[in-house]
C-alpha cells in the first residue's frame, strides 16, 4: 500500500468519524445550537483537526446532509430491487422512510427533511438542491412505469411527510398497533389515493 493512499485513507475514515459527530450534535442540539466546540469535543479530535476538513458550521451541516440522503437512496434502490411488483415498491419505500424516524427524543430525520436557515445562500441551494433529488429518487422508484412529472414528485413528497409524521406518532404513542400493520395501512392508503386519481 502506497503511503499516498494510506494517508487518503485515513482522511477519509477521519472525515467519516467528524460527520458521524456531526450528526449527533446537530440531531441532539440543531443547527443553531451547535458549535464546531461541541463536534470536536465529540469526535475527541482538535478544533484544528475539524477545521481542516471543514472550514465552516454551515459545510459540516452540508456534509451531514448528502451523506444521510445519499444513504436512504441506496436504501431506495435495494428496496427497488427486492420489490415484486408496484404495490410491492410502494410497501418497501413506506418501509425506508418509516424507519427513519427514530424512537429517541431526537431524530435526524427532522433535522434532514426540515432542513431551515443557515445563513449560508450557497448551502441553503446545494441542501434544497438534495432534497429535490431525493424527491426526484423516490418518485422514480414510486412510478418506476410513469414518466417523471410535477404530478409523481408531488405524490412522492406528500407520502415522505405523510410517513415521517405516521412513524413520530406511532413512536409517540408507544406503538399502539404492530410496525407491520402501521406500514400495510400506510401503503394501502397510497395506493387508494393513486387508484381514486386514476394514477
Amino acid at each position: 500500500m502506497s503511503t499516498s493512499f494510506a494517508t487518503s485513507r485515513s482522511s477519509s475514515v477521519q472525515r467519516g468519524r467528524l460527520i458521524t459527530a456531526a450528526r449527533t450534535t446537530f440531531t441532539a442540539h440543531g443547527y443553531h445550537g451547535t458549535t464546531m466546540d461541541t463536534v470536536s469535543a465529540v469526535a475527541d479530535v482538535t478544533k484544528p483537526v475539524l477545521y481542516r476538513h471543514f472550514s465552516t458550521k454551515s459545510e459540516l451541516y452540508l456534509a451531514v446532509i448528502l451523506e444521510y440522503l445519499d444513504d436512504v437512496a441506496d436504501r431506495l434502490r435495494n428496496a427497488h430491487d427486492a420489490a415484486t411488483s408496484d404495490v410491492d415498491q410502494v410497501r418497501h419505500c413506506v418501509t425506508v422512510l418509516f424507519d427513519l424516524v427514530e424512537s429517541g427524543p431526537h431524530s435526524t430525520s427532522e433535522l434532514v427533511f426540515g432542513a431551515g436557515a443557515v445563513g449560508d445562500h450557497t448551502v441553503e441551494s446545494r441542501i434544497a438542491r438534495a432534497l429535490a433529488d431525493f424527491v426526484d429518487t423516490l418518485a422514480t422508484h414510486l412510478h418506476p412505469h410513469v414518466n417523471r412529472s410535477q404530478r409523481t414528485r408531488l405524490l412522492a413528497a406528500g407520502l415522505i411527510g405523510a410517513t415521517l409524521a405516521a412513524a413520530h406518532e406511532w413512536h409517540r404513542l408507544r406503538q399502539p398497533i404492530s410496525r407491520q400493520a402501521a406500514l400495510d395501512t400506510l401503503a394501502a392508503w397510497y395506493c387508494s389515493r393513486l387508484r381514486d386519481s386514476g394514477d
